[in-house]
């Protein structure tokens, strides 16, 4: 496969190798705990924030910290604040750990920033969702607050925060700006999984992609140049339908409502690819659940709620000969224990099986399989649309300011 800039070995300079000389209290530290979120309560069993508290941990052992990150998008359902995120860190962290949520309000006032030059080892301040600062998600380094605020107290930056970086937005752009910059242990262990597979032949690559949406439809176009793509969830509805098929009124319809007219047309450009859909579904109606051959879909009325087990066997057949095997997105609705994609993980474990993204992981963690994966060989990343950004050869531009320093001070 073409490689992008090889960011794992380009950064190595500012990796994380000696906290002690490396981090300076107070160091402000960039993470991803955005997590799903279900009638306005975030999924405490997450992975998430088990890794990025096992991270805190052992960053505050070196340094007061400084940690920011997201949750949701504003005018989203999931668009809250961190309170219940500082709540499941807190049970996460021992009691040595000092962590302290800052509401939005007082995140940018002139008494935290005293509070920041204040802090010693083991105090943690856990800044409100940074999305709700307007400026987030358009950096302007001449005119950006979030600098202004930050440099010339912080002393140390750590970019920590994989699944963001394919956004020029300024938690992630501006670190480079206020301190001496490292990449975060998680990121670099993420960029590591990322560049093995880069270096890999497309033959000996396949993707699965599943989930719920299909907003990255354009990167998933450039990566079906580049190995094979099996679907399923919302993509491989989105290809049956660009190839012609009716998969009922009900499916139909929703498929309609809820995607973008350029979606449609990915799956239609997909769709000429060597690019593979399901060949049958399970179905819920009216509280049956059945398994409906592709071809006669245009007959049910039932809602598609996972891939069906003709589908399951040759997706099997499929991956079990291919040494990476990445998964991107549930396969089906497994909260509500439709659990073919489940079953599928279990059959194709072992070295190169790779689960990307939040969801993904957060299935695997939910229905006991994650120390399967990572016991057998496989990996189980948290970076998602990053990850397929990556895949696809595009570059990452907060990586991009950090290489512009000149080495990794010591």
């Amino acid at each position: 496969m073409i490689l992008m800039i090889d960011y794992y070995r380009e950064t190595r300079d500012f990796w994380l190798t000696d906290l002690e000389a490396y981090l300076k209290t107070p160091a402000l530290v960039r993470i991803d705990v955005n997590v799903p979120v279900v009638k306005g309560r975030i999924s405490e069993n997450s992975l998430r924030l088990l890794i990025y508290a096992n991270v805190i941990e052992v960053l505050s052992e070196y340094a007061g910290l400084v940690v920011v990150a997201h949750q949701g998008r504003p005018g989203g359902r999931d668009f809250l604040s961190l309170k219940q995120h500082w709540a499941v860190l807190r049970k996460h962290l021992p009691l040595s750990v000092d962590i302290e949520y800052v509401p939005y309000e007082k995140c940018f006032r002139a008494e935290t920033r005293k509070r920041i030059k204040e802090l010693k080892k083991g105090e943690v301040l856990l800044f409100d969702n940074i999305r709700m600062n307007p400026e987030e998600t358009k950096f302007d380094a001449e005119k950006s607050m979030f600098i202004s605020f930050f440099k010339g107290v912080i002393r140390t930056c750590i970019n920590d925060g994989m699944p963001v970086w394919h956004r020029r937005h300024t938690s992630v752009m501006s670190l480079p700006y206020i301190a001496p910059t490292f990449i975060g242990f998680r990121s670099t262990y993420e960029l590591k999984v990322l560049n093995d597979v880069l270096r890999e032949k497309s033959e000996n690559c396949c993707i699965l992609m599943g989930g719920a949406k299909f907003e990255k439809a354009s990167l998933v176009l450039k990566i079906a140049k580049k190995m094979k793509v099996l679907t399923g969830g919302i993509p491989g509805q989105l290809i049956a339908l660009a190839k012609g098929y009716d998969l009922g009124k009900r499916n139909n319809a929703f498929l309609k409502r809820k995607m973008k007219l350029d979606q449609f047309e990915t799956a239609k450009a997909l769709s000429k690819l060597d690019v593979l859909h399901p060949v049958d579904f399970v179905v819920s109606e009216n509280g049956e659940v059945s398994t409906v051959k592709i071809e006669d879909m245009r007959e049910s009325n039932g809602i598609i709620m996972d891939i069906g087990e003709e589908t399951l066997d040759k997706y099997v057949s499929i991956l079990s000969g291919i040494p990476i095997r990445l998964r991107a997105g549930p396969l089906g609705v497994y909260e509500q224990g439709f659990l073919n994609g489940v079953e599928l993980t279990k059959r194709i474990l072992g070295h190169g099986l790779i689960f990307i993204g939040g969801d993904t992981s957060q299935e695997a963690f939910n229905t006991n399989l994650e120390r399967k994966i990572t016991s057998t060989g496989g990996a189980l990343l948290i970076s998602g649309g990053s990850f397929l950004h990556g895949l696809a050869g595009n570059n990452y531009p907060c990586l991009d300011e950090i290489l512009k320093q000149k080495r990794a001070p010591a």
